[in-house]
């Protein structure tokens, strides 16, 4: 039997917090064989038990019925938006970097040099 998106995704939201079948079940007043079913895709879970299930990871119904969750997104971890603006004074500045480490490497040599004679 193909596991379904939701099987995929109610074993991943259970394992991401280390729990096992009972104690996750117990949690969301549900019995050890139902969650079984769902991670098995033999069955789904009622609205109901979604949305306690969606509330408690603090995810949309959607996230966990969708799309297959990540670590990150079940997380709650988002990278920040970065403007194209922020990325090029980055490389400006880290072109400055380089011109710097040259001119003291430069530096660097010559001052060597001038001491080795």
């Amino acid at each position: 039997m193909k596991k379904t998106i939701l099987a995929k995704n109610i074993k991943k939201l259970r394992l991401f917090k280390s729990m096992n079948q009972t104690e996750f079940a117990e949690l969301f007043d549900l019995k050890r064989s139902s969650i079984g079913a769902y991670e098995e895709g033999r069955a789904e879970p009622k609205l109901e038990a979604l949305i306690k299930i969606s509330n408690y990871f603090d995810l949309g119904i959607d996230d966990i019925v969708k799309g297959e969750l990540t670590v990150n997104k079940i997380a709650g971890f988002e990278l920040p938006a970065v403007d194209s603006n922020d990325i090029s004074n980055l490389h400006d500045k880290i072109d400055s970097i380089y011109r710097r480490i040259d001119l003291v490497d430069k530096k660097l040599s010559q001052f060597t040099k001038d001491n080795n004679k």
